[in-house]
């Protein structure tokens, strides 16, 4: 029975998923212009809203978002809308760089993750309420979400969150996860550092796992998905991207159904790419400033 209760526990406070991945962007109407050129089919724009403390009531904010679903996973574009609500801080994001800037992990218990991480050394905000409205088939909805949150000094390479999904149904709907470029899931999460050794062990913390390393990058294997930290010239030299400041996080690794399919649109979209091992690059300027590899 004891060994039964640990067992409970230990996976309840398991971050163990790669849930999405935020693309913050200057104007959320052309990036979402950007990546139906990729051939990603996206969602309609959703207004957020959320407590800004723990626990407290949920407001509406001045950004919101598109999604590209994927079946596992998904890709967030987020940007302001309304600049006389909440900015959710989208600006100081931006300040450093237009692109990736928020992290997402899945969990099954905030409340368990959060304990955890406290007695790790962590500084945890406690439990976040955030939802926003969604139109479904049967009209519209609320999603909701609960989200343990570290502050920007323990986790400076962006705003790293647990999540839990309270309402998937609302947001995995079948007609929003057919994508023309062939994308089925998001497989990697690629990210530049300072002090790798240094970082590596912060996130092993966080994780609860030991990374793997992988030609001088460390390697997160989650249940689903990894999460890699690198260094500015390890990314330099594997994907010739140059760091704007680190830390920087830098790819976004999707695999598709058929590269064949996935080469064809974005060709037939003119956007620039090329081939490199195993893959095709889509660099930042076409993707606003986050690199899109598509994998097979």
């Amino acid at each position: 029975m004891i060994a039964h209760k640990i067992m409970t526990h230990f996976k309840q406070d398991k971050i163990d998923v790669l849930d999405h991945v935020a693309v913050i962007v200057q104007d959320l109407s052309m990036s979402k212009g950007s990546f139906k050129r990729l051939g990603f089919c996206l969602t309609p724009v959703s207004q957020h809203s959320g407590a800004l403390t723990a626990g407290g009531e949920v407001v509406q904010w001045g950004c919101a978002n598109t999604c590209v679903m994927l079946e596992q996973g998904y890709l967030e574009l987020m940007g302001i809308i309304d600049e006389n609500l909440y900015d959710n801080k989208i600006p100081e994001f931006l300040s450093r760089y237009e692109g990736i800037h928020i992290m997402a992990f899945g969990c099954q218990n905030p409340n368990s993750v959060s304990n955890r991480l406290s007695s790790s050394g962590f500084k945890s905000n406690g439990i976040y309420s955030l939802s926003r409205a969604l139109d479904t088939p049967k009209g519209q909805r609320t999603a909701k979400f609960e989200l343990v949150r570290l502050p920007p000094g323990d986790m400076p390479e962006g705003r790293v969150l647990a999540i839990k999904h309270l309402t998937k149904d609302y947001l995995w709907q079948d007609r929003y996860m057919e994508h023309p470029n062939g994308a089925l899931a998001l497989e990697e999460l690629v990210v530049s550092v300072e002090d790798l050794p240094t970082v590596a062990k912060r996130y092993t913390r966080y994780f609860g796992i030991k990374p793997v390393n992988k030609g001088g990058s460390w390697q997160f294997k989650l249940r689903e998905g990894t999460f890699v930290l690198t260094t500015s010239r390890l990314l330099f030299e594997n994907y010739e991207i140059n760091a704007p400041s680190n830390p920087f996080a830098a790819i976004i690794k999707i695999k598709s159904r058929n590269l064949f399919k996935t080469r064809k649109i974005l060709n037939q979209n003119s956007v620039k790419f090329k081939e490199i091992k195993n893959g095709i690059q889509v660099p930042g300027s076409e993707a606003s400033g986050a690199t899109v590899i598509f994998t097979e």
